[in-house]
């Protein structure tokens, strides 16, 4: 396009300005070429936004690359033959003669790129789908490859478009070998175009407008997180520290979860089975093995977050993976007509697949116990003012901390009632020292409680009971050093508390006296009489007209009300009555025959005419 001024080009969808160095000027020379501006981020960004990729569809997107070059090339007269033959036209240096050239070899490979993300994507439920989608990625790095030596060999690119386009061919290239990694393991090869691809993006960063930066930076902290994890699995530590800490960022954290949730569902694919107190359990289901590789990772993840809360988000996402792994499990042991809820010991071990669903429980049990601790750690942070309370939210109370407590003893009991776990003395070992350290927080916060409100005795018994449960625990051996750390503590707040409490307990055992004859002058009269219990009499009383007047007890004395009398005839086992048994052997005697055999006559003969009637 020759002598492009200011004015928008467009060609139905997106509109792009011309380089205002391009312009032709009255007096220009008509043989000068103009150069070209292409902003391949924003354009990108533009595009994708627009047209599915705020949603995540890839479809939607690809389809309107699809559109887009037709449009191109019917409007630059660049069509590729006819209905009945078809002549591939690329876009060479030659026939760069307008802007709108640029555009089809960039559509082209978001097209591209975009059809292998919405293979990966379906790829979950046809797992055939990802061969298709590792060809539409080396389709898409090709084409960027020939774009960038497009840009290169033509003289008609000024040096921002070289430069964005180079960046853009960089991030692509490395985007591409970075999702083959996942299959191949050659994670140190997309490690050399992320770097270049973030040294031109922050080039490019500091030389545009501030409306334009925030699409570089998105860009760059895309790049930054890639990089970061092809540096996790090769080993760099740091990188993994950095991973980690980037997983509380907004912007970049869902990110960083898609790519973790990659990288394990790869490692999934490859455990079958798991070894768990001397049984082998074949694992059949996805979400059973992937819920198993998240579990033997999230112990690290723990150990680097600093954060409780985060603490908190991780395990409850992970406990939701194994609710649907269990349930999993349970279905098939519902169709398995051999299953028995409870079996007893003496017929022998559990089947694998009972067993199975005990080792799934074992864990869940385990990660609500962790993340009730981590929970825990934040609300006696927030009730000893160590943490602010978010806006708008209520916050925790001492008996929240009680019930959480009791939670947690409540899910160390089950533990060594699961099904085939009846017989493993270690671990009922092990479970009831637990118990008891924190039947010892359980009574702490409760003394806690008591303290609050002002009851000194009730307090002190609790500490004292705390103490005990402390050193009942330690003598029990079998805790690991972590809790061992935490009853060292409890046992140093104790005895400050203690004291505390006994010395308010002695002080309120001294002022009681004083407070309860204060008491009865305040409720009665000089002469000691309330108002309803001298009716009869008048007395001077100025307390009746006062704000607090002496009428009568509130709430009133309790007082002995009659019942209800019950009446038993006693005398009825102590008389004897007179035998009749005489007269009923005489009547029976003086009766005439005539007259029962009549009778007994009369009643056959009307049953049995009422019989054969019938």
């Amino acid at each position: 396009m020759t002598g492009v001024t200011m004015a928008e080009v467009t060609d139905g969808d997106l509109t792009t300005t011309a380089d205002p160095t391009s312009a032709a000027e009255p007096g220009q020379e008509e043989g000068k070429k103009t150069l070209y501006t292409l902003k391949v981020c924003p354009v990108v960004k533009e595009a994708q936004l627009a047209h599915g990729l705020r949603h995540s569809d890839y479809q939607l997107y690809r389809q309107y690359c699809s559109r887009r070059i037709h449009r191109l090339r019917k409007n630059l007269d660049f069509i590729q033959g006819d209905r009945k033959n078809f002549r591939k036209k690329l876009v060479t240096p030659e026939v760069l003669k307008d802007e709108r050239f640029l555009y089809i070899p960039l559509m082209t490979v978001e097209r591209y790129w975009a059809y292998a993300m919405q293979l990966k994507e379906e790829s979950a439920k046809d797992s055939r789908k990802k061969f298709s989608m590792r060809n539409k990625l080396r389709k898409a790095a090709s084409y960027v490859a020939a774009f960038e030596r497009l840009v290169e060999e033509s003289d008609q690119c000024d040096a921002r478009t070289q430069l964005e386009v180079q960046g853009y061919s960089a991030w692509l290239q490395g985007t591409v070998l970075f999702e083959l990694a996942e299959w191949t393991g050659q994670w140190a090869r997309p490690v050399e175009y992320f770097n270049k691809a973030l040294a031109i993006y922050s080039k490019v960063q500091g030389a545009v407008s501030e409306e334009e930066q925030e699409v570089y930076t998105a860009k760059i902290q895309e790049v930054e997180v890639k990089l970061r994890f092809c540096r996790h699995h090769l080993g760099d530590r740091s990188a993994t520290d950095t991973l980690l800490a980037m997983r509380g960022n907004e912007a970049l954290g869902d990110k960083l979860d898609n790519l973790l949730a990659s990288a394990r569902e790869r490692q999934a694919n490859t455990l079958s089975e798991v070894t768990w107190k001397g049984r082998t359990l074949a694992v059949k289901h996805e979400k059973v093995r992937l819920f198993l590789v998240n579990e033997g990772l999230i112990h690290e993840e723990l150990a680097r977050t600093e954060e409780a809360n985060e603490r908190v988000r991780l395990l409850d996402r992970l406990l939701m993976e194994c609710k649907d792994a269990i349930q999993l499990v349970r279905d098939d042991l519902k169709a398995d007509a051999s299953f028995k809820p409870r079996q007893q010991t003496t017929e022998g071990p559990v089947s694998p697949l009972h067993f199975l669903h005990t080792y799934l429980s074992y864990h869940r049990l385990n990660l609500t116990t962790l993340r009730n601790l981590a929970l825990a750690h934040t609300w006696r942070m927030i009730i000893n003012g160590e943490v602010q309370v978010e806006d708008g939210k209520k916050g925790p109370k001492l008996q929240d901390l009680v019930r959480l407590h009791e939670i947690i003893i409540q899910n160390l009991k089950e533990l060594p009632n699961l099904p085939g776990l009846e017989d493993d003395l270690d671990l009922r070992t092990s479970v009831e020292g637990q118990v008891i350290a924190h039947r010892a927080h359980r009574c702490y916060f409760v003394a806690e409680s008591f303290l609050k409100v002002e009851k000194w005795a009730e307090a002190l018994v609790l500490y004292q009971q705390a103490l005990n449960y402390v050193e009942e625990a330690k003598s029990g051996g079998n805790l690991q050093p972590s809790v061992l750390v935490e009853l060292e503590h409890l046992t140093a707040l104790i005895d400050s508390k203690k004291f505390t409490a006994h010395a308010q307990a002695i002080l309120a055992a001294q002022a009681a006296p004083g407070a309860a004859s204060s008491t009865t002058k305040s409720t009665g009269t000089k002469e000691g009489k309330l108002l309803i219990e001298r009716l009869d009499e008048y007395i001077e009383d100025p307390s009746l007209t006062s704000s607090s007047p002496q009428v009568a007890q509130v709430p009133p004395p309790m007082t002995s009300v009659p019942c209800k009398p019950l009446f038993f005839d006693l005398a009825l086992n102590h008389i004897e009555f007179p035998s009749l048994d005489d007269k009923i052997e005489n009547k029976k005697t003086n009766a005439p025959a005539g007259v029962t055999s009549g009778l007994t006559g009369l009643v056959k003969g009307l049953w049995g005419g009422w019989g054969a009637k019938k």
